[in-house]
């Protein structure tokens, strides 16, 4: 059945039953009344119709024109016609017409009755008059025992007209009683209605989650249950509130905590539709978290290791942990698995995916086994030449002087290059501890110095080539700088410049300032040189510790594989970066990048 608001439950019910009941009253008191008029009515034609019956039977035994005079009279005197009829049918004589001309009555109703020994009655509309009639007729003796019929009639239209006359006054103040009903069936409707509407908008806010707007509902002017209702209503909505609140706050730290989380999360229901996805796992598999809320999770995951620790996990209600590569374009990514199963107390619900990306802590072990091997390949060399030419030395080599003096300069060059890569490397600690700490303090200086300092601590090894040095520069060009660290970078690029290019070959110092795509200022500080130039499988790994395009002849040239290293950290500490442009036989060029605002970090 369609749901009907209460209103117009009550409301129509009231009415439809006040219509009903007051039409079954008039219609019962018009019936009624009618009735007794006509009964009333029919008695006192009979009581007349008694009265001059013996009157009718005298003078039916003298003359007829006496008894016609008679019945005349009597008519006119009681505003009534009469009627005298035989035992056939036959008018004998007519207060109001000719008798003579008058049709046989035997067909009659009333006549009919009359001619059993009945008294009949009958109403009916009388042509001869043209009026609605009320007829009684009586069976009588008249002379010499003969039977006769006499009829008193009466019109009934006065009387109707007096009975519509009550009928329209009867229906008035039916009307009028009606509409006092409607008023106050209207009225108990609504004070019906109307605290139950807002009990029912006070839900509505609840199950809408506004409940900052719940409706209190006041329980003045109410019955008893009403406001027992609205009461209890008005108590339910604050618990509802308080626990409302409790859980959105659990929620939102729920929330937090699973959309902070470092680790990848997605929890799968039991048909390993996914439920919820945090951002790690959305960034992991590049999809949004809501767009792939209940999409079955082999339309997501490809990888058929993880979706067969997924399904394991299901069937047999374990937690499982494994470590399951998952190949994300080009880059493999080492993930530790955790699949949790999720249960209430009876069911299995899903499991919970924790996936904890491994990829940067086995690159950073895979850099520290590389470390701890360089290093120990870097100083196992000159400890190994140093041990040789000691060993000669002690089995006898110590009496040639000049072998001794050739041996022991080996010697100390090998001592000298052990405690350059121990600098390098206790340098390179430094810088990264400053970074650690919070960065170094920065002093806007001129570049021109830092460049002329630079080039005179490296003047010997470019006298060494026949080499210049030129510095490209306009001397307005101040850059943020830690002035020690900054020289130093530039040192080192100046050294490497120096040592891989040709003898009789220039090397440019160059800056110039550029602007970035958010119109901060930057400072560009290049050294070019025109060396052998370096191939492009080497240029992402240049920058790594001990890392060597050539191994042997990067040795030769007495590198400790730390100055690039220590350059790329040097640039870090200064908010920028270090690039290097170069491919085989063009030269190579590298830039520092520098920001003059401190907050345009690259």
């Amino acid at each position: 059945m369609k749901n009907i608001r209460l209103f117009w439950q009550i409301f129509p019910a009231i009415i439809i039953t006040t219509m009903i009941t007051l039409v079954t009253v008039v219609w019962y008191i018009s019936t009624t009344s009618r009735d007794f008029y006509l009964e009333q009515l029919q008695v006192g034609l009979q009581d007349r119709a008694l009265l001059i019956e013996s009157s009718i039977a005298s003078y039916a035994a003298t003359s007829q024109e006496r008894l016609h005079s008679f019945i005349r009279t009597a008519g006119r005197k009681a505003s009534t016609r009469i009627t005298l009829i035989d035992k056939d049918g036959l008018v004998l004589s007519d207060s109001n017409e000719d008798y003579k001309q008058m049709d046989n009555h035997a067909n009659r109703p009333e006549i009919q009755m009359a001619r059993e020994g009945k008294t009949g009655t009958s109403i009916r509309f009388s042509k001869t008059l043209g009026q609605s009639m009320l007829y009684v007729a009586l069976p009588i003796q008249l002379k010499d025992g003969e039977q006769a019929i006499l009829r008193l009639s009466v019109a009934t239209t006065s009387y109707e007209e007096k009975l519509k006359s009550i009928y329209t006054k009867i229906g008035l103040i039916g009307i009028g009683i009606f509409f006092i009903a409607a008023l106050l069936a209207l009225f108990s409707a609504r004070r019906i209605s109307r605290p139950l509407e807002k009990m029912k908008k006070g839900a509505e806010q609840l199950t809408k989650g506004r409940i900052d707007h719940l409706i209190k509902i006041s329980s003045d002017h109410m019955s008893v249950e009403m406001a027992g209702l609205a009461g209890a209503l008005n108590q339910m909505a604050e618990e509802i509130n308080r626990r409302v609140r409790v859980i959105i706050q659990q929620r939102n730290e729920l929330e937090a905590v699973f959309a902070s989380m470092a680790d990848s999360v997605v929890a799968i229901d039991a048909e390993q539709k996914i439920l919820r996805m945090n951002k790690a796992a959305s960034g992991l598999f590049t999809l949004s978290s809501e767009a792939v809320k209940g999409v079955p999770i082999h339309g997501v995951i490809r990888n058929q290791k993880l979706l067969s620790l997924i399904e394991q996990a299901l069937q047999e209600n374990v937690t499982i942990k494994e470590e399951v590569t998952l190949f994300n374009g080009t880059q493999p990514l080492i993930l530790q698995v955790h699949v949790v199963p999720l249960c209430d107390e009876q069911h299995p619900l899903g499991v919970l995916l924790v996936m904890h990306d491994l990829t940067k802590l086995n690159r950073l072990e895979n850099i520290r086994q590389d470390f701890v091997a360089n290093v120990s390949h870097e100083l196992k060399t000159p400890i190994t030449a140093i041990k040789g030419y000691v060993e000669t030395l002690l089995d006898g080599a110590l009496e040639n002087h000049d072998d001794a003096v050739k041996f022991l300069t080996i010697v100390a060059k090998q001592t000298s290059r052990l405690n350059s890569i121990i600098d390098d490397l206790l340098a390179l600690s430094r810088i990264e501890n400053k970074q650690e700490a919070g960065g170094v303090e920065l002093t806007l200086q001129p570049v021109t110095p830092l460049f002329e300092a630079a080039i005179q601590t490296c003047n010997s090894q470019a006298h060494e080539k026949n080499m210049t040095v030129t510095i490209e520069n306009n001397d307005e060009l101040q850059v943020p700088m830690n002035r020690p660290l900054l020289e130093q970078a530039i040192i080192n690029l100046l050294q490497n410049a120096l040592a891989y290019s040709p003898e009789h070959s220039k090397v440019i110092l160059r800056a110039a300032s550029s602007q970035t795509m958010t119109g901060g200022q930057m400072i560009n500080l290049s050294v070019i040189d025109q060396g052998p130039g370096i191939a492009k499988e080497h240029l992402p790994r240049l920058f790594e510790r001990f890392y060597r395009c050539d191994k042997a002849r990067g040795r030769n040239l007495g590198g400790t594989g730390l100055g690039l290293a220590i350059v790329k950290h040097i640039a870090h500490t200064h908010n920028g970066r270090v690039d290097v442009t170069s491919s085989p036989d063009t030269g190579s060029t590298f830039t520092l990048t520098i920001p003059i605002n401190a907050a345009e970090l690259s």
